[in-house]
């Protein structure tokens, strides 16, 4: 009987991954989507979000450094610190980067982080300028969503 109880699986916390592209909302891709923090002093968090749409694209990345698993906000235009935090988006004929616009006023916020289940609870917003097209027909996307996502360290 004990061996019956102990051989229960741990729940694992709920799931989810949003995206809204100028205030459109995209299925995601939740298998081709991932979240990865890197191992080394000076910890980069890197987002890659995948539309349902578009699986063998790249989606939109976005890469914040100086990343702590903690809850904090990680903003864009502190890039002028020399922070790392830019996005891009590739998906069909659309390139988008951040670094593109004049200004990005975009954020990783990260409101929880459960270490056990290496999950990451928060929100991003990211704004982008089309970089595939002449400048005068370039079009401004802002990307947007929330995520209760795992990660890995890698």
């Amino acid at each position: 009987m004990s061996l019956l109880a102990s051989s229960t699986p741990a729940t694992r916390p709920p799931q989810f991954l949003t995206l809204r592209r100028n205030g459109a909302a995209l299925p995601t891709d939740s298998i081709s989507s991932r979240f990865e923090v890197s191992p080394n002093e000076g910890r980069v968090l890197t987002l890659t979000i995948v539309p349902a749409e578009a699986p063998d694209d790249p989606g939109l990345t976005i890469m914040v450094d100086e990343f702590k698993p903690v809850p904090a906000v990680y903003r864009f235009k502190e890039i002028l610190s020399g922070h790392i935090r830019e996005a891009s988006y590739r998906v069909g004929n659309v390139a988008a980067e951040s670094k593109a616009c004049a200004l990005n006023d975009g954020e990783v916020r990260v409101t929880a982080v459960d270490t056990a289940h290496h999950l990451l609870t928060g929100t991003y917003r990211a704004v982008l300028c089309q970089t595939n097209v002449a400048r005068a027909a370039a079009r401004r996307l802002v990307l947007e969503g929330s995520f209760a996502f795992p990660y890995e360290v890698r």
